[in-house]
């Protein structure tokens, strides 16, 4: 079997052209013999008659002598006019053979900078085409395998490129490959491809449970991190839209509800939010200060909701789990008679320790399956016990196991240490905006959150002060500080998960680093005492 670089392991599915690709890739990797060497999706650039040229070669076989075969795969549709092979991009044609020439031309000019003199050839693959005897001018017949070829391509790989016998100059052409083209994905790219198939992968829980019809109206959905329990709440709150329902959505994090207003209808907000406004109307002053201020807030909003006729269609509890069973209560009154209730909880991420809410006439409906977090955060996150269930890994991207950082339990050496584990992210490509360092601590007791610079980049922070209209105020900083506490239900391209200190791993310590850990869509880090460490290498041993 052949070698593939890189590996298959962390790669994302994309476009049915990009299937298709994987489909020539697997074929070829399964069935030509050892001592081949595929590299697949080869980016280039090069100065090619006098333009300033790039792109990406499909595929690259490389055989023992070190000589190359570029492989160029056009799947779907394709029009030959004039002997020219073409096919539609959008709104242009681009003609094929120019393509495979100017491909072929910059890796021989890049192959000659490199001071790298080997045979040089290339091939076009048309899996979805037949060519029918219709000639192809620009390009020879025999370097064209077509539908009717494909099964044969193997054969037609060889007979092109035969295995050769072993070279000292294939280590220098291997090398050249792997480290002089670029050959890393594009993180931002990455990102996106990724965002996009883990909402597609993601959409279970919003398209079957919609569909669910109970007596009591009533659904309590308990699902873990990354399953999928915002595009829940987005697609129920668009269809009850859609029918001229009268909707709520109330979750705990300010920063979630915030999101949830830009892309869902209807009205999302948090509880303490409805609270401050109901306050706001029956007194002249606020104090954001007070802790006094939101218990008074809640008690007469309560008493409020009880005394109010029922006019919620729709009501979605967000985060239900650090609600209060009191405020539960009170919002369901909101609710008219034949309302649907839905309960969207995770009791691996109740931070702040509330009871239970007893709801006997729910349907409930479990889900352990993570679409956001990278495959190797999913493992270590079951190493390390941090939720009550196994979490199952159902995201596309492998990723890496999570970083560790051991401080000194100095705070010279906590700035330090999430210094380093900053340029480390940074070094893998993620943009200091698509990065979070969240702390385990509150705003209160953290050593970081009132950080003005970290690691040579200004902060964006929460200031601990609010406009007089109770908005948080915020430093204009590029690089995201926060709590865990403020940024549950959000996430993040990478995640630095600092400060964290215990002498005992409690169910607390644990909701923490589930939560934190539980953000990054590519990359966790951990910045952790001596101590956390050594309990958290123990956990993992022990299982």
């Amino acid at each position: 079997m052949a070698k593939l670089l890189p590996d298959l392991s962390g790669e994302v599915r994309r476009t049915i052209g990009y299937r298709r690709e994987m489909d020539v890739l697997t074929l070829l990797q399964k069935s030509l013999p050892d001592g081949y060497v595929i590299f697949h999706n080869v980016e280039w650039h090069s100065l090619y008659e006098g333009r300033d040229c790039h792109g990406e070669i499909d595929l690259i076989v490389m055989n023992l002598a070190g000589n190359l075969l570029l492989v160029e795969v056009k799947s779907g549709a394709l029009a030959i006019s004039n002997g020219q092979l073409l096919k539609d991009y959008g709104l242009r044609q681009r003609d094929i053979a120019t393509q495979v020439k100017v491909q072929y031309g910059a890796m021989r000019q890049l192959l000659g900078k490199a001071g790298l003199h080997v045979t040089l050839s290339n091939c076009l693959v048309l899996p979805d085409f037949h060519l029918a005897g219709t000639p192809v001018v620009s390009i020879p017949r025999e370097r064209i395998f077509d539908a009717a070829d494909f099964p044969n391509l193997p054969a037609r790989v060889e007979n092109l490129l035969p295995l050769g016998v072993p070279d000292a100059a294939a280590e220098q052409i291997k090398a050249f490959l792997r480290n002089h083209l670029d050959l890393v994905p594009d993180v931002a790219i990455l990102q996106g491809q990724i965002q996009k198939t883990v909402k597609g992968l993601a959409d279970g829980l919003a398209t079957w449970v919609p569909r669910l019809q109970a007596p009591s109206r009533r659904y309590r959905i308990q699902a873990t991190a990354g399953s999928g329990k915002t595009q829940l709440a987005v697609t129920l709150l668009q269809e009850a839209g859609q029918a001229g329902l009268r909707t709520l959505y109330v979750c705990f994090n300010r920063p979630l509800a915030e999101q949830m207003s830009r892309i869902a209808p209807g009205q999302s907000t948090t509880f303490h939010a409805l609270c401050i406004d109901y306050y706001r109307q029956q007194r002249q002053t606020l104090d954001f200060h007070a802790p006094a201020m939101f218990e008074q807030a809640a008690a007469d909003y309560l008493q409020y909701l009880h005394s109010q006729a029922a006019n919620i269609d729709l009501l979605i509890l967000d985060e239900a789990q650090d609600l209060q069973p009191d405020w539960i209560t009170g919002l369901i009154s909101m609710l008219v008679l034949d309302g649907r209730l839905y309960m969207l909880e995770d009791p691996d991420q109740c931070l702040y320790g509330r009871p239970s809410f007893d709801m006997p006439d729910a349907v409930r409906i479990q889900c352990m399956d993570n679409f956001r977090s990278p495959q190797q955060v999913c493992h270590a996150i079951n190493a390390f016990a941090l939720a009550r269930e196994t979490v199952k890994s159902k995201s596309p991207w492998r990723g890496d196991v999570p970083a560790f950082h051991v401080y000194d339990g100095s705070e010279e050496d906590l700035l330090c240490k999430t210094g380093d584990a900053i340029k480390e992210q940074r070094s893998l490509g993620i943009d200091v905006a698509q990065l979070a360092v969240l702390s385990t601590k509150g705003i209160a007791h953290s050593k970081l959150l009132s950080l003005d610079t970290l690691a040579g980049y200004a902060t964006k922070r929460f200031t601990g002060e609010f406009t007089p209209d109770g908005q948080p105020e915020w430093t204009q900083g590029v690089l995201l500080l926060e709590s865990v506490y403020r940024f549950k239900g959000q996430s993040a391209s990478a995640v630095i998960l600092t400060e964290i200190d215990f002498a005992e791993l409690s169910r607390h310590e644990r909701t923490k680093l589930f939560v934190g850990m539980t953000r990054g869509m590519l990359s966790v880090s951990l910045v952790l005492s001596e101590r956390a460490a050594a309990l958290l290498a123990e956990e993992m041993q022990s299982k």
